[in-house]
């Protein structure tokens, strides 16, 4: 039975292809607009401009790794088995 009760959580834990779909749309998603942002934030000569860029930027550069960090904690039981 805790077998079991072990094993169905292991399931609920595991995501669906559906969901790795969504997160894999979402990467991307982030990591373009990060590169977009710090290359307007590199060619930027209005200071308080560049700062918004920038500012921009970094938050895209911090979804993406929130997004990236959740998608490892949830493979690492498919990983020791």
């Amino acid at each position: 039975m805790q077998q079991n009760n072990q094993q169905m959580q292991q399931e609920q834990a595991m995501l669906t292809s559906k969901n790795l779909t969504i997160l894999e749309d979402m990467l991307n998603y982030e990591s373009l607009n990060y590169k977009k942002l710090d290359m307007y934030a590199q060619n930027c000569t209005d200071p308080q401009l560049k700062n918004v860029c920038t500012k921009a930027a970094q938050l895209h550069k911090q979804h993406f790794n929130m997004l990236f960090n959740y998608l490892n904690s949830h493979n690492k039981p498919a990983q020791q088995q």
